[in-house]
This record gives structure tokens, sequence and C-alpha cells, in this order.
């Protein structure tokens, strides 16, 4: 079973100590089973997939009638990707409360699903040691599943208009970009089948290659082979699950996709507007010369 993980902070010990933890207070998990809450299930989690918090963004009654500005920074939140670990992780097992849902998304768990519940218990008793309430426990996993975060690697959703696909020449597989963080000018590569969209790893012998320009003859300046994302994490290539192997790129990157006696497809990774701070005018005379001369 592949491992997919997400980070979150890490519980901090306390001097309190609590009753033992009595099974019966186990709540049920918020919405999670819910239709308004589900995220779709083709999103596949990848074993290679990272995420870092974002800040919340600020509210106030003088601008919550005004439409913000479109981004296209990839935000969601820790719950929304949690749900996705989780059931591709442990599809039989239903999370009982955000403390569950939030434990399952970065459990390294060998054994059997069905163990998974006796399992949970034992560790809720050492979290609510640790933190000194049951009450702790659950409030703390429900701030952490309400936080936004920035995500590179999970596989897109269905229907995303931020995801770019084309088909490749003398193939029957198309080169897929999604974006991933923003903050770190992120964008994923991987390849579709034509035919039915689903992601394969390496369907054809090839290299991938980054250039320094979009022109850049072979030869002429530094070139960098890229392998996928999760050989980084030390995963080997013919190891990476079906469907998950990526490759990470940043924004404006020049690409090439060379095959073995065909033409070589040459394309450019997509770059994201950023809104632009307004400088104050320099308090001085300008003067003008031309710009471009012949």
């Amino acid at each position: 079973m592949p491992s997919a993980t997400i980070k979150r902070p890490a519980s901090r010990k306390t001097t309190k100590r609590a009753q033992p933890y009595d099974r019966s207070q186990r709540t049920k998990v918020r919405n999670v089973s819910s239709t308004s809450s589900q995220v779709a299930l083709a999103a596949r989690p990848s074993p290679s997939s990272s995420c870092t918090l974002s800040p919340r963004p600020a509210t106030s009654q003088s601008s919550s009638t005004t439409s913000a500005p479109h981004t296209t920074r990839v935000r969601r939140t820790m719950r929304e990707l949690s749900i996705q670990v989780v059931r591709k992780q442990f599809p039989s097992y239903v999370a009982q409360n955000d403390w569950e849902l939030l434990e399952l998304s970065g459990l390294e768990y060998q054994g059997d699903e069905s163990g998974i519940h006796d399992f949970l218990d034992a560790l809720l008793v050492e979290r609510v040691e640790e933190a000194g309430s049951y009450e702790s426990v659950m409030s703390n996993a429900t701030r952490v599943l309400d936080d936004q975060v920035e995500c590179t690697g999970m596989k897109p959703n269905p229907g995303d208009p931020r995801v770019f696909v084309q088909a490749i020449p003398d193939s029957q597989y198309s080169i897929r970009l999604f974006p991933g963080s923003l903050s770190n000018s992120e964008y994923c590569l991987d390849f579709v089948d034509s035919r039915t969209g689903e992601p394969v790893n390496s369907p054809f012998k090839f290299d991938l290659i980054c250039l320094p320009s979009p022109n850049a003859p072979i030869g002429s300046g530094p070139m960098v082979g890229m392998r996928p994302l999760e050989c980084a994490f030390g995963i080997e290539a013919d190891k990476i699950p079906p469907g998950e192997e990526k490759f990470l790129f940043r924004d404006g990157q020049h690409c090439i996709l060379r095959r073995p006696g065909l033409r070589d497809v040459r394309f450019t990774i997509p770059k994201r507007r950023r809104p632009q701070a307004v400088l104050p005018t320099p308090d001085a005379h300008f003067l003008e010369f031309p710009e471009y001369i012949d």
C-alpha cells in the first residue's frame, strides 16, 4: 500500500494528566461523510506530495462584500487533503472524528485494516495524556484540518481549469501540467492516456530535459535531465504506484521531450501572474533615452 503523508504540526507534551480515556466519548467526524464536504476521489494522493500551511485570510465587515481578485494559488483545506489520503490508504475505514481523520492521513500503519480501530484507541490515550484533555485533542485536530495549505504533488481533480493537457505527436499519450505551490513557483507534469485521461507512469522510453531557453540548440548551454519527483523521496522509479508518477518544474522553465527515433517535443511551463507591488515614485528628475536602437 503506497504511503501518502501530510505534514502537520506535532503534538506538544504538557505536564497535565487527564482521566483515563473513555471510548464512549468518541465523537463522530464533522461532515466527513456528508455530500457537501466530500472531495473528488479521482485526485490521487502521492507518496511525494508535500503541503505547507497558508496564513488565514483576514476578514472584516467592511471588506466582506468586496470580490477577491482572481488568483492561481492552489489552496485547499487540510481536511480536503486528509480525506483524499485516507480514502486512498484505508478505503474501508470511516474516521469517527477529526482527530482520527488527521492521524490517519499521516499514519504509517502497516497492519490489517481491521486493526486500525484498536490501534487508534491506544494512540488516542497517549494523545489525551500529552494534551491534558480529550477536548483539547479534538479541538486541535479540528483547527489543523480547517487550515488552508498550498500543496505540490497531489494529482488534480477532474475539471480543474488550471490543468493543461496537450497530446504528444505520434503517441497515444498526452502531457498534463498541473499547478503546485505558487509561493515556490512549482508546477507538476505527468503523462495521461489520451483516450481515458487516466495518469500513467513513464509509458514509453524518453528523456525529459530542461533547457536554458526555448530555442536553445542541444549542447549550446546547460541542460538538466529530470527524474520523477518520487525519486527525491527515496522511491525507485519502478516502485512508484501506478498513476502516481510526476515530475517537478518551475514556472517558465523550457523543456524538451526526447524519444528514440522520433522528433523532439518542446514546450514551456506556464508562468502564473502575481500581483505587482505598487512602488512609490522616487523624488528625482528623470532623463529619457531610447530603450532600443538599431
